[in-house]
């Protein structure tokens, strides 16, 4: 008897690899390797977690394949409606940070990230990971908000197809002329106040171009509170190009502590530049032919999980620990 398994993609991931080239592939191998009668399923904006389950209602396999915003649906689907069936991941999208971060591929210039996935898929042993939950919504790798968080919803696709990872590092330079947001963070018994140009809640540690928690693990049930408040310019370079820049631990502009719940809110208050700010927005509005508008108190702030925008502040988040199963090669246990 067949075993049955789901190969759920994203026909438009951000790489220059389209599914014509691979999933016919991927098919034969499941097939033919491993015995399995395979069911493949586009994903499509606005689609519904139990969509996945429609036409195999208990799959044997999952297999994601595209960037982080395909592995959220899938992993999402299945930790709702299917815990215990393992999924396998193929890295098609422009991060692929948690493929990334459970060793299922290695960033090589001579290797093949989706060869080693596949065979990682043929061969791995699942690995128990937990994930986060912002507003209902599961993520696997991190929620943010403020001008940092929108940064990275903000980078272009065609510059994510040609520059990957630098293509944010960008992005995050770009955000130089724009103030801090004023948070109210509230945790398991306290709650207080920070002015931020972002706050990032993390599942994993490497980002691709560098760590934005050295402490962040998979599986300790745990997600790191990362709050950025870069003031001076060599702050936004480091952030840019390696996100921690160094800052760990309390000292500003990186501040990094250990949740297993929080609730970001807006505080709406007047934006308060620090000096860089108001020059880099002096000269932006110089350029533009635009004149400085008075600061506003602000309201609501975009929310960003795994690299996509979902809804405003406020966002309560949680850790689900253990929440699904996934293919790793064996070393990763």
């Amino acid at each position: 008897m067949h075993k049955h398994a789901i190969v759920v993609y994203n026909p438009i991931a951000g790489t220059a690899v389209g599914p014509d080239l691979w999933l016919g592939a991927i098919v034969h191998r499941l097939c033919e390797e491993a015995d399995y009668a395979v069911t493949v399923m586009p994903t499509r904006p606005g689609m519904d977690l139990q969509e996945m389950f429609q036409h195999v209602p208990h799959p044997d396999l999952v297999v994601a394949a595209g960037g982080d915003g395909t592995v959220r649906f899938a992993l999402g689907a299945v930790a709702r409606y299917r815990p215990r069936i393992p999924v396998g991941i193929l890295p098609l999208g422009t991060g692929n940070q948690l493929a990334r971060n459970l060793g299922i591929y290695e960033e090589n210039i001579l290797g093949d990230p989706l060869d080693e996935a596949i065979q990682v898929l043929m061969t791995g042993k699942p690995m128990s990971i937990d994930l986060g939950v912002m507003n209902g919504e599961y993520f696997c790798v991190a929620a943010g908000a403020g001008p940092l968080s929108d940064a990275v919803i903000a980078t272009d696709h065609q510059e994510k197809v040609n520059w990957k990872m630098l293509a944010y590092a960008s992005s995050m330079i770009q955000t130089l002329a724009l103030p801090p947001v004023n948070f109210r963070l509230t945790t398991v018994g306290e709650s207080f106040i920070v002015r931020a140009a972002g706050v990032f809640i993390t599942n994993i540690s490497d980002l691709g171009v560098g760590k934005l928690s050295d402490t962040a693990e998979l599986n300790d049930g745990l997600l790191d509170l990362c709050v950025l408040n870069p003031t001076e310019f060599q702050d936004y370079v480091d952030l840019g190009f390696r996100f921690a820049g160094g800052f760990v631990g309390g000292k500003a502009p990186y501040y990094i502590r250990k949740v297993s719940s929080l609730l970001v809110e807006t505080i709406p208050r007047p934006p308060k530049k620090s000096r860089l700010q108001a020059i880099g927005s002096t000269i932006k509005n110089f350029f533009m032919g635009e004149e400085e508008a008075p600061a506003e108190p602000q309201k609501e702030v975009i929310a960003m999980i795994d690299g996509d925008a979902f809804g405003t502040t406020p966002m309560q988040i949680e850790v689900i620990p253990q929440a699904v199963s996934i293919l790793v090669p064996e070393r990763k246990l």
